[in-house]
């Protein structure tokens, strides 16, 4: 019996005495691809699932979901099209701080995460919050109607 297997057999009873209503094993196939752009890594993660679908992450330089495809062709294109995205922006002076900034919202998104799950959140900080994301949503647009659009 393969040790996976039986880690995935006990990790299952635990989940069901949690109450999980079902758990579903899928045999699936995980892959991990690397490039490297200058002096910067872009790494992308993707696995098959029992439906012979494709979901692709990409995990460097910052993880973000990219969504699921129907077929391998989908994924090799839409990673070759965010690969040149990747090499244009890095020839920017402003290449390393998009890259802090992006970073710091997935920072932020797990400290919130963390908050609102741990902590009885009051209205006063949840209005705030909320402000606070409406002005980084307006500063976005406002950049956006102002700067040059590259087509890839």
């Amino acid at each position: 019996m393969n040790a996976n297997t039986v880690k995935g057999d006990t990790i299952e009873a635990r989940l069901r005495c949690l109450g999980a209503n079902d758990v579903q094993q899928v045999q699936g196939t995980l892959y991990f691809v690397t490039f490297d752009i200058s002096d910067c890594e872009v790494s992308y993660t993707y696995n098959i699932n029992a439906k012979n679908k494709y979901f692709l992450q990409r995990i460097k330089p910052y993880p973000i979901p990219e969504g699921i495809f129907s077929n391998e062709g989908q994924v090799v294109e839409f990673i070759k099209r965010d690969l040149i995205k990747f090499e244009n922006a890095h020839h920017s002076h402003n290449f390393s701080k998009f890259v802090e900034v992006t970073q710091m919202i997935q920072t932020t998104t797990k400290e919130m995460e963390t908050f609102f799950l741990n902590y009885n959140v009051d209205k006063e900080c949840l209005d705030q919050l909320l402000e606070d994301l409406e002005t980084i949503q307006r500063t976005i647009r406002n950049a956006k109607s102002r700067s040059e659009h590259i087509i890839v």
